[in-house]
């Protein structure tokens, strides 16, 4: 583990705690009845070391070294132009992040790859995962790499695709009747001893194990070496329950103090329908809110969280639902300039599209799309 870590902290509170496994996340924010994630604290400000490649350029505020980690290679995903994306919205510049470049297809690996090693670190021979799709592909395969017990608890609707993908590995898969069960088994096996879970497990929910976010902060360090002509002004990013969102603002709010940026891209979270747009303070995170996200199911769900919330909220951005009827527009426009992109991936296209009308998003600006998985893993719907 990095020695420049420092403690863990409450991202709503700011209570302090000392490193250890908190599958409710903030102890005290739990009892008041509005749970919040964890994130590590460094001693140090950010540097990225320029004499060294890779990784290890950004170390620093990393929670394991680049030698710690368990990797297949994920990382220094492209960041393509759509130029002609960009005419027609007018746009100084548009371009994709090719997440779906990663190992199993998808961003979970970059989270995987800083979860793995925590759970090694910590003495843990079994980790677990609430997923019935990227992110149990990818934590099964970063699993078996590292020779640790793994298990997948899913819906029994999961893809056939996924399933297959899981099995392969020799994962444990349990299924499960609906998403909140799958929490209640995973609860219960942390209950019972030696299981370190990735996902949450409680509701209301929080965010995915803090040492694997970290890893996500990595795409926000990428962007600022890869965007010579200019930082992106809006990032538009596929969200549920906000790992990625918020590992991303983290990643730019280290840039900021770190004096390499002034100022922190407007985060903008993709959705299936209003979920973020009907919370108004902290306190509405604890809510369920209704709708259909049979469409586009990677960034389904009907709760929200903190994080979410807040990385929307401190980088001054928006969050957006597309109208289902729009999804498969939206993976023919992203095929049709070139890149075939996972439905819950694709939409933010049509996001976009809206954002620019609305006026929420300038013409002239640098825009971003995370591009989380690609479209093989889409699901044939009738």
């Amino acid at each position: 583990m990095n020695k420049e870590i420092k403690e863990l902290y409450c991202i709503s509170c700011g209570e302090k705690y000392p490193i250890d496994e908190y599958y409710k996340g903030c102890p005290s924010c739990y009892e008041k009845g509005h749970p919040s994630s964890l994130s590590i604290a460094y001693k140090n400000k950010f540097v990225i070391n320029a004499e060294k490649k890779g990784l290890s350029r950004y170390e620093s505020h990393l929670p394991f070294l680049e030698s710690e980690i368990v990797s297949l290679g994920e990382g220094k995903t492209s960041l393509v132009s759509l130029e002609v994306l960009a005419s027609k919205l007018g746009l100084k510049k548009l371009y994709s992040k090719n997440e779906f470049q990663n190992p199993s297809g998808s961003h979970k690996d970059r989270m995987n790859s800083f979860f793995i090693p925590r759970a090694i670190d910590a003495n843990y021979d079994n980790v677990a995962a609430a997923s019935s799709g990227n992110q149990g592909v990818s934590l099964a395969l970063y699993a078996a790499a590292a020779k640790i017990n793994c298990l997948i608890v899913a819906t029994k609707s999961i893809n056939p695709f996924w399933k297959m993908a899981i099995e392969s590995t020799g994962a444990e898969i349990v299924y499960t009747e609906t998403f909140m069960e799958r929490w209640e088994y995973i609860k219960k096996r942390i209950q019972e001893g030696n299981v370190i879970t990735s996902t949450n497990v409680i509701d209301p929910p929080i965010g995915s194990n803090p040492f694997g976010v970290q890893g996500y902060k990595v795409i926000s360090y990428e962007l600022y070496e890869e965007m010579t002509d200019g930082l992106a002004d809006y990032i538009l990013v596929p969200n549920s329950r906000g790992d990625l969102i918020w590992g991303i603002y983290e990643g730019f709010v280290d840039l900021r103090d770190g004096g390499y940026i002034s100022k922190i891209p407007k985060l903008i979270a993709v959705e299936p329908f209003p979920r973020l747009g009907k919370v108004e303070n902290i306190e509405d995170c604890v809510n369920h809110y209704d709708g259909d996200y049979s469409q586009t199911p990677s960034i389904g769900g009907d709760t929200v969280t903190v994080q979410s919330y807040l990385a929307v909220k401190n980088s001054g951005g928006y969050s957006i639902s597309v109208d289902k009827e729009r999804v498969l527009e939206a993976i023919s426009i992203m095929s049709e300039n070139g890149l075939y992109l996972e439905d819950s991936s694709a939409v933010s296209i049509c996001c976009l599209d809206e954002l620019v009308k609305l006026g929420l998003i300038k013409e002239g600006s640098n825009v971003v799309m995370i591009s989380t998985s690609h479209g093989f893993k889409n699901e044939v719907r009738g």
